[in-house]
């Protein structure tokens, strides 16, 4: 019961909304620095080189995917698209879309979708390429390389595990 309550106070009132999108984006940027670090790592070292590469290139396949989003959602007004291509580079789409969203920022003529959907789009996009894929190969290379665990390389298997099951639960929440 105390549950369903929370649940329906937390989907009525704005800073529900709020708390869901910024602990969200917070979660996305954690996750994206922490993969940093590991593909950092990985590429120091000459038996894990390999992993480092296929984690960098789900993070690249997962910025490749919100740049289109980015430019289906913009192409009327290549300035904007110019500006949210870059923030999608640097990593800050999460949280420029929370922005968005917590701001109650109105969907213009050129766009195609409303903040919402881009955010749930956007974090979708993150989930299927980055956090899932990245988390399982990066608790696949700490069971196979345990004597050099470090505290660092499970935080970051720790972060991925929270950002997946966090965005899926918010997406199957809206």
């Amino acid at each position: 019961m105390v549950n369903a309550v929370a649940k329906r106070l937390l989907g009525e009132v704005s800073w529900g909304l709020k708390m869901r999108v910024i602990i969200g984006a917070g979660l996305s940027m954690l996750d994206m620095a922490t993969d940093i670090f590991v593909i950092l790592r990985y590429m120091g070292k000459d038996d894990t080189r390999g992993y480092g590469w296929s984690l960098l290139w789900m993070i690249v396949a997962s910025m490749m995917l919100q740049l289109f989003v980015v430019f289906a959602q913009n192409k009327g007004k290549p300035w904007v698209m110019a500006k949210e291509m870059l923030i999608v580079l640097t990593g800050l789409k999460p949280g420029y879309d929370s922005f968005k969203v917590c701001s109650g920022q109105e969907m213009d003529d050129h766009h195609s979708l409303d903040a919402k959907v881009e955010l749930v789009a956007s974090k979708g996009i993150e989930m299927a390429c980055e956090s899932i894929p990245g988390g399982l190969l990066q608790l696949y290379v700490l069971l196979k390389q345990r004597e050099t665990m470090s505290l660092a390389t499970v935080g970051s298997v720790i972060v991925s595990a929270m950002t997946t099951g966090f965005i899926s639960a918010s997406i199957s929440f809206e």
